[in-house]
């Protein structure tokens, strides 16, 4: 639905920002928005069963004592988690901001008929099936939050895209009807949820124009005044804050349930004090894709998106429940193939659960805060606080670590398991014959070409490459016009391990061939176009030998195939011994010599590299030997014609690049079923090309494979030899310094550093 708003200064722009915010939250580029629960329900005495027919998992945290002057309950209680699927009718898209009460389930849905274009607030079941109509509202205005009360009412926030006002509405949940309107100020924000106050009043959640978040408190007169409460104080961390409850679940009487992004918490409103209760990752649970529904007798009933489940948490008398052993892990910056992994582990593991450590404090991984977590990281290493799991991203000292001992060899314990890994991911992840690094997918960091200008090159140096370059007559240089000094000198961090004999502790900077691609460094722009071509345009026009690319698994290195109509050749990065495709791993992981639960550690590992976690990585390169070949035997098979095909569309700007002629695989395409379609649109959206794609040939399995074997190392660098790289050749771009200096600086740096790490 788009609509344009009037002009009205600061504050049609901040609400149009919220509504957009809202927009994303929706569409999943962001946190959907939470939702407010359940009124007060009375102070826990006993724990309630949990849900029947959910599947249970003992919690890792428990509730804190209860504050000074209130009456305890009989026992300290802790939160069971426990999960059931929910009805496809409970999309969690269509079904917006669904709010759970005994009477059914309230929620909002955009209808758009030919007859009707607006949103209307429904009450369903459980299951949100068979809805009927509770109110309608006319298409000029933005309804974004329902919250039921115990008096028979609903507040729905409602924004007029005409003037851009914001409001209350309170709504009578038997008729319908607005019985009273209550402006919202602009400076107050945008609305994000309601709540129960245990005073009876309603409490608002608001992201403030600033960004920030903020409570207010409305009176039974419509007057809203602020209210001091635990909120979030950036965008940055922003996970709208719903509160599901006033009491129950062994609170002390006035207490307010409340959850963010990390954690479920509970305060009292008017204090910005929290008391953590449980925290999200423990459990498994990504509060980015869950929305609480409400809370009856102290359970609290959740709705994931993500898995498509119900959570119900019940509290429970902590003697009655299994503990789970605490692993710890660490990582600079917590990615999101890392955070899927302990998150699955941590909600259907019975004996363990693992407590992520992220040194970057959740900061976007730039250069100075990469080495400050670095820096942090090495001094715990050093004072021997070392986690049990240690997520090995770029930049950390890996071969340092090994040299000193610190990893557990983890080959024995996979073999026992009955884990073969990929030759090449095992050699990449070994030192000296032991396993120290494993991970459960991985991809290949290559550079792509067309064979019509590279011919069968799997190899090349700087000198090869700019030779070839200035014999190609419309060649305007190796790389495409993306590829600048700044991001040559990034992608040369992960091939530094090329020139360095960790065995030995000797380097090779100081070698013509590091001197060339220093020079070829310096030789190009420090900024790229104003307005670039694609990557594939540049190297398929003759304007550009290679394009830096990443392959990730055997689909896709078909697509591209087919892209560059069966001609596809990987030559990789430039490097003196020809070794330019790297593997990169996409959670590589370790464990420590001295954890105190190896057990617990390898089945972390083994959730990663069993048969079904394997199977799930459909759009990355399993790691284990049967996954990876059952991949190739699967793309390799004719599929039937009741599978149908998929469809694959390539918006590509200025497509006319490419060949006009149809290029088919087949010239008998009529008599097999294509597995996918390839669509090549103009500069106008229309389709002037089709390729058809049927099972990956021999010769495509074939040349995949020889790219594989010819991976030989992984992209994985050490931070502390690629800053030295980066500020020596510094002196070299600002003419400062001959390459030959700057390489013997290198190498004087790299080789005290080697010294020192032996």
């Amino acid at each position: 639905m788009k609509r344009t708003l009037s002009s009205g200064g600061k504050r049609t722009w901040a609400l149009l920002a919220a509504l957009c915010l809202t927009l994303c939250l929706l569409a999943g580029c962001a946190a959907p928005a939470a939702n407010p629960g359940a009124s007060p329900t009375p102070t826990l005495t006993e724990a309630p069963a949990p849900t029947q027919g959910s599947e249970t998992r003992p919690p890792v945290e428990v509730t804190e004592s209860p504050a000074e002057g209130t009456e305890p309950p009989a026992e300290r209680l802790v939160y069971v988690p426990g999960y059931e699927k929910y009805p496809a009718t409970m999309d969690p898209i269509t079904t917006r901001f669904p709010v759970e009460r005994p009477e059914g389930v309230y929620f909002l849905r955009f209808v758009q008929t030919p007859e009707e274009s607006g949103y209307r607030l429904m009450l369903g079941g459980k299951d949100a099936a068979d809805p009927v109509t509770v109110a309608s509202f006319p298409s000029d205005v933005y309804v974004d939050r329902a919250f039921p009360t115990e008096g028979g009412t609903l507040w729905v926030d409602r924004m007029d895209f005409t003037t851009g006002e914001v409001s209350l509405l309170e709504i009578s949940a038997e008729t319908g009807e607005t019985l009273r309107e209550v402006p919202f100020p602009a400076e107050n924000g945008t609305v994000l949820g309601f709540f129960d106050l245990p005073d009876g009043s309603l409490g608002v959640s608001a992201m403030l124009p600033t960004g920030a978040q903020a409570a207010f408190q409305m009176d039974g007169e419509g007057k809203i005044a602020p209210l001091a409460a635990p909120v979030n104080e950036g965008m940055n961390f922003l996970l709208n804050m719903t509160f599901v409850g006033t009491a129950g679940s062994g609170l002390p009487e006035g207490e307010c349930l409340a959850y963010d992004r990390e954690s479920l918490f509970a305060f009292t409103p008017g204090s910005t004090d929290r008391r953590e209760l449980l925290r999200w990752a423990d459990i498994g649970v990504s509060a980015v894709n869950t929305m609480p529904l409400g809370m009856t007798e102290g359970v609290i009933r959740l709705l994931d998106a993500r898995y498509g489940e119900y959570i119900t948490l019940t509290p429970t008398p902590e003697s009655a429940v299994p503990t789970r052993e605490e692993l710890s892990m660490a990582c600079l910056s917590l990615q999101g193939a890392v955070e899927d992994a302990v998150r699955d582990f941590n909600r259907h593991s019975s004996e363990y659960y693992i407590r992520v450590k992220d040194y970057s404090g959740g900061q976007p991984l730039t250069r100075d805060v990469q080495d400050r977590a670095i820096t942090a990281l090495n001094l715990d290493v050093a004072s021997g606080a070392v986690p049990d799991l240690i997520s090995l991203q770029e930049g950390l000292p890996f071969r340092s670590w090994v040299a000193k001992g610190l990893f557990r060899d983890l080959g024995p314990d996979l073999r026992g398991a009955g884990i073969e890994l990929l030759p090449q991911l095992e050699r990449i992840g070994s030192v000296d014959g032991a396993l120290y690094m494993v991970s459960g997918s991985f991809a290949l960091l290559t550079a792509i070409g067309s064979r019509d200008a590279l011919g069968d090159l799997s190899g090349w140096t700087v000198g090869e490459a700019k030779a070839l370059a200035a014999s190609s007559p419309d060649c305007e240089g190796v790389f495409t016009s993306t590829v600048t000094r700044d991001f040559y000198m990034n992608y040369l961090s992960s091939y530094l391990e090329g020139f360095l004999d960790w065995d030995r502790g000797e380097a090779s900077f100081d070698t013509p061939e590091f001197r060339e691609m220093l020079d070829y460094a310096a030789a190009l722009p420090v900024q790229g176009p104003a307005v670039s071509s694609t990557g594939d345009e540049e190297v398929m026009g003759g304007k550009a030998l290679a394009a830096p690319f990443s392959i990730t698994s055997v689909k896709q290195y078909q697509v591209r195939d087919l892209m560059y109509l069966g001609k596809l050749v990987c030559p990789g990065f430039p490097m003196p011994d020809r070794v330019g495709t790297l593997v990169y791993m996409t959670a590589p992981m370790a464990v420590s010599r001295t954890t105190r639960h190896p057990e617990g550690a390898l089945a972390f590992l083994l959730s990663l590299l069993n048969e079904q976690a394997q199977t799930a990585y459909t759009d990355l390169f399993p790691s284990t030997r049967a996954a990876f070949e059952n991949q190739l035997r699967e793309a390799m098979r004719e599929p039937s014609p009741e599978e149908g095909y998929r469809e694959i569309v390539i918006m590509s700007n200025g497509g006319q690049f490419l060949d006009p002629t149809v290029y088919l695989w087949d010239e008998s395409r009529g008599e097999r079923q294509p597995k996918a379609i390839l669509y090549w649109l103009d500069d106008n959206g229309s389709v002037y090309r089709e390729e058809y794609q049927y099972a990956l040939s021999e010769e495509q399995r074939d040349a995949l494979l020889r790219l594989l074997d010819a991976s030989q190392r992984s992209s994985s660098y050490d931070q502390v030899i690629s800053g030295i790289v980066r500020e020596e050749a510094e002196a070299l771009f600002a003419g400062q310094r001959s390459s030959e200096e700057v390489a013997g600086r290198i190498q004087a740096r790299v080789e005290l550093y080697l010294a020192e790490q032996g």
